[in-house]
């Protein structure tokens, strides 16, 4: 029975197939414009974790704990960034050779694109995604 014929309305099994790779690519995505965000905020409160040094060393305080906090977020951070990989290509979508590009929003095998939704620039409404 054909789709123009079947009174249901109901899609055919490959464009269910297509729709559910197309929302896990997407969700995969996401995931990987988060873990780029969450580095590059990590790098952009090195002038605070600076002036906290500061601060503390000031005081006459250690600066063990806050280091090894911040050290370990910051590696933390990159190594969930290093190992996402590419929905497309399934290679790691920041890392070409041994360096993290850390600007890049398309992967740096495939050339798939992060979509501006998932980097966190700008909100998306339901009526625009629908």
């Amino acid at each position: 029975m054909n789709q123009a014929s079947d009174p249901s309305g109901d899609e055919s099994p490959e464009t269910e197939k297509a729709a559910e790779l197309l929302s896990q690519q997407q969700a995969i995505l996401r995931k990987i414009g988060r873990a780029r965000i969450r580095l590059l905020v990590c790098c952009w409160t090195l002038p605070v974790y600076i002036i906290g040094i500061w601060i503390l060393l000031g005081n006459g305080r250690t600066i063990d704990t806050f280091m090894f906090i911040y050290m370990g977020l910051f590696a933390g951070f990159a190594l969930d960034m290093s190992l996402r990989r590419c929905p497309r290509c399934h290679q790691q979508f920041f890392v070409k050779s041994i360096l993290l590009n850390l600007i890049t929003h398309r992967c740096v095998h495939c050339s798939s694109a992060i979509s501006a939704e998932y980097q966190g620039n700008a909100p998306v409404d339901q009526d625009e995604q629908n």
